[in-house]
């Protein structure tokens, strides 16, 4: 087969191709978001920037007012909130109803509501391994669940992008650890991401994964503090000095963009994947361009 025939082939399927402000447009669709401040806000100003109508839930009804507030006030209008514990599954159904109420079927779940707080395995109890673990594993797949059965239900597909983290991979926080509890739930989200993906795929729904690093949010400065009062200062000392090995995320929204990528048609071949989102934790990056040949480089 000559070139041209070859070129032509490929070149013909141009005419299908979708403008990408289409391929990332969510209007007209409906997204149910677990966590109301730190990486959750800002998923949800981008769903609804992007044209979702979005509605959200967290334990906490005042960060959820002040939520809504400040998303208003950027001009989004359709967006309501329902004060929710996601360790209960009576909550994650009605969240999910209340969804269906307000603007009709789900079309995209992200469940970022999660907790963790720093803790020596040696002294970890039931009482804060479920608190973590029914949190941040447990409250995803149920929510997802009832997303899922309204997606199912309305016969159009969907989009869920479960919230890993990097501590699923055994990373938690440098020269200190004490992390089990998350990275139990954490690293069961990317399994549990990959079952769903095989299962929902048959109905035109994309489950993936994002796996945030470090983040500044209220939830982790909140979280800190039962931990300086259990270990002292010892401990917050040791943890600032090894806080500059790990890179941090300037603002939630690194993360929150990804997320809305993978709610989007740009996800619409990606099944049961997990994307980091970490700032390159892990790589060993070189701190001085060593090149002796361009301009530029520190010895040309």
């Amino acid at each position: 087969m000559d070139k041209e025939t070859l070129f032509e082939m490929s070149a013909s399927g141009l005419e299908d191709v979708a403008p990408m402000k289409e391929v990332i447009d969510l209007n007209g669709k409906v997204a149910v978001v677990s966590g109301s401040v730190g990486l959750a806000l800002y998923v949800i100003n981008r769903l609804a920037e992007a044209g979702a109508k979005v509605v959200f839930g967290s334990r906490t009804q005042e960060w959820g007012d002040m939520a809504i507030d400040a998303l208003k006030e950027r001009g989004y209008e359709d967006v309501a909130f329902k004060q929710t514990d996601v360790t209960k599954i009576e909550d994650c159904r009605a969240l999910v109803d209340f969804a269906e109420q307000t603007f009709g079927s789900v079309d995209i779940v992200v469940p970022v509501a999660a907790t963790w707080e720093a803790r020596a395995f040696l002294d970890v109890d039931e009482e804060l391994y479920d608190r973590i673990v029914d949190t941040d594993q447990k409250g995803q797949y149920f929510l997802i669940q009832a997303a899922a059965r309204s997606m199912v239900k309305a016969k159009h597909g969907g989009k869920v992008v479960t919230i890993a983290s990097v501590a699923y991979r055994g990373e938690d926080m440098a020269n200190l650890a004490m992390m089990t509890p998350y990275n139990t739930a954490k690293a069961g989200v990317v399994g549990m991401t990959l079952g769903i993906a095989k299962e929902l795929k048959q109905y035109g729904i994309n489950v993936n994964c994002v796996a945030p690093g470090g983040m500044i949010t209220p939830g982790a400065i909140e979280n800190c503090t039962g931990t300086v009062e259990r270990y002292g200062q010892q401990w917050q000392a040791d943890q600032m000095a090894g806080g500059g090995i790990t890179p941090v995320a300037t603002s939630p929204d690194d993360v929150a963009r990804v997320v809305l990528i993978m709610c989007t048609g740009v996800s619409d071949f990606m099944y049961g994947k997990t994307i980091d989102v970490d700032g390159g934790a892990g790589l060993s990056f070189q701190a001085k361009p060593w090149s002796y040949e361009i301009e530029g480089g520190l010895h040309a």
